[in-house]
């Protein structure tokens, strides 16, 4: 797997193993990375949550997901899972920006 950060994203390349009839496939995928906090700001935070009740998982989400996976280079059908990681580490070298919606730009088809 290899790893850049672009725009508060972090953005990954892999490949998944072939599974019966289905070929080995390229994907890269965006995490959104947290926002980082001064200390004042986690002094506010820990004290607000000293009052308030636990919060469940999905209210502290704000229901945006964590990550989007793109398949790229749909059309082609790798040989071999080398192959794949392959073609999705140069995918990624090609990646310049992601939009704030995790999206990013120059993505192959």
């Amino acid at each position: 797997m290899a790893e850049k950060i672009i725009n508060g994203f972090s953005v990954l390349a892999y490949a998944t193993q072939p599974e019966g009839r289905v070929p080995p496939r390229a994907f890269i995928e965006t995490r959104r990375l947290p926002k980082k906090k001064t200390q004042a700001e986690r002094d506010a935070e820990a004290a607000a949550q000293a009052d308030a009740p636990p919060q469940a998982p999905e209210e502290a989400k704000n229901g945006e997901p964590d990550s989007q996976a793109f398949e790229i280079f749909i059309s082609r059908r790798f040989r071999s899972t080398v192959e794949a990681m392959s073609a999705a580490r140069n995918a990624l070298d090609r990646i310049k920006q992601v939009d704030e919606d995790g999206v990013p730009d120059h993505l192959p088809e």
